[in-house]
């Protein structure tokens, strides 16, 4: 399954530039987010929050939209 392109929206409103591995019916694998020009991979939901200086709370659940 390919990475495909998009933007990912957190449950706090922030949006940011996005990969993700999506099944064909729509659940998301992994997501890879841009931010300050770095990658953050989402591994555990807790590490992957901590990275964006955000609560998991603020992170999940997420929306996501592909180009």
């Amino acid at each position: 399954m390919p990475w495909k392109k998009g933007k990912i929206k957190f449950n706090d409103g922030s949006e940011y530039p996005a990969e993700l591995l999506v099944e064909d019916d729509g659940e998301v694998w992994n997501v890879k987010v841009y931010k300050e020009n770095n990658v953050i991979e989402e591994m555990d939901a807790k590490r992957f929050a901590h990275q964006l200086k955000k609560d998991v709370n603020d992170v999940y659940p997420f929306d996501y939209e592909l180009e």
